[in-house]
Order: C-alpha cells, then sequence, then structure tokens
C-alpha cells in the first residue's frame, strides 16, 4: 500500500489506524475527530490505495461500533506495535491533557500518566503527527 499511512487490516501494516483505534478506545480522540482523521487520510491517499474498511469507518456513529470484534468491517483489529505497557500509560497521560478529565483506566493515577508521558515524549509526537488538525485544541 502506498500513501503516507499505515491503514491495513489483513496483516501487520495497520500500525498507523492500530494508534487510531486505540485513541478511540481510551477516549483521546472523540468519533467526530477519527471521521476527520479518515477524511485527512483520504485526502492524503491514491485513491487506487484507500482501504474499503477506511470508508465504512465513516458511517459508524459510536466508538463501540468501531471496536467490536467486527465492527467497521474489520476482519481483525490493527496492531501498533509502538504501545507498550510505559507508552500506553503515556497515552493515558496524554488523554488527561488532551481531555481533562479522567480517563477510563483505573490503574494508574494523573500523576503517573503524565510522568509516564514525560518519559515517552514520542507517543505526543506520534499523536500530533496523525491528528495534525488537533494541534489547535491542544495549544
Amino acid at each position: 500500500m502506498t500513501g503516507p499511512f499505515k491503514i491495513g487490516v489483513e496483516d501487520d501494516t495497520g500500525a498507523d489506524l492500530g494508534f487510531v483505534l486505540s485513541c478511540l478506545a481510551l477516549g483521546m480522540i472523540s468519533m467526530e475527530e477519527l471521521h476527520q482523521w479518515v477524511h485527512h487520510v483520504i485526502d492524503l491517499t491514491p485513491s487506487a490505495d484507500i482501504p474499503p474498511h477506511l470508508v465504512a469507518l465513516l458511517s459508524l456513529k459510536k466508538p463501540s461500533s468501531v471496536l467490536q470484534s467486527n465492527g467497521a468491517g474489520l476482519p481483525r483489529m490493527p496492531h501498533d506495535p509502538l504501545i507498550t505497557d510505559d507508552r500506553f500509560d503515556a497515552m493515558l497521560g496524554l488523554q488527561f491533557f488532551l481531555r481533562r478529565d479522567k480517563t477510563q483506566a483505573v490503574d494508574i493515577t494523573q500523576a503517573q500518566a503524565e510522568a509516564a508521558l514525560r518519559q515517552n515524549p514520542e507517543v505526543a509526537d506520534r499523536f500530533f503527527a496523525l491528528f495534525p488538525f488537533l494541534m489547535e485544541k491542544a495549544a
């Protein structure tokens, strides 16, 4: 697949989509922001390389519809190898920063999540590289 994004689901080529869906699951992005991201990817990807499962995400209205095992017509959930335990905690730290609310996780405090984010700045870098249109919102 050509284009700047890793959005596959059949094999290990879906790291970007896996990260984005993890962001949705953690409440880091809303469904509206997921749809913005899909449009962003479509705009930057040659039309012949846009997979149907990506376009199908635009018809879904609730995160639960996307994240179900058979949701969005995804044959499997893409995986992002970037997301280790420490980076997952950093994602929670970014969620606190972006949404200013309590995360869904119950086993980490806001202070721990923010410390993990400071120790793993690549998580914020990756987030804003994938969601450049959210830079203003975070400022």
